[in-house]
């Protein structure tokens, strides 16, 4: 009986080998410890140190009196600039005029070839 050169399965193990350097069978049948608590992801940063969070977005108009007091915009000033920035930005400002909420008018993150033409608008209200 002739054995047929097993080549092909020497490459695939040597290859394995190098692309596993530190893999031993012996790790696979649970003789790795594991933690015994969990990591907990990092918290969001607290709302006393971002109080422009607390300043709502509405989709439509409210039911209560209002006036407007200011008109707020974020342009898309790069493609990677998201919707949420620029909510925040809006909130931002409407934070710095003391404003009660901000109404959205538009909210867009499109993109052209000569870049990006998105942005966001809204109006910075004062409940009466």
């Amino acid at each position: 009986m002739k054995l047929k050169p097993s080549w092909p399965i020497l490459l695939v193990l040597t290859s394995l080998t190098l692309l596993f350097p530190n893999y031993s069978p012996a790790q696979t049948s649970g003789s790795r410890t594991s933690p015994s608590k969990t990591v907990n992801p990092p918290k969001k940063a607290v709302r006393s140190d971002e109080p422009w969070k607390d300043i709502p977005l509405l989709l439509d108009r409210p039911e209560r009196k209002y006036q407007v007091v200011a008109l707020v915009s974020a342009p898309q000033i790069f493609l990677w600039d998201t919707e949420d920035a620029m909510k925040e930005s809006m909130q931002k400002q409407a934070w710095k005029i003391k404003a009660d909420a901000v109404i959205l008018d538009r909210v867009d993150s499109s993109f052209r070839f000569t870049g990006p033409c998105g942005g966001a608008n809204g109006r910075a209200i004062r409940y009466q």
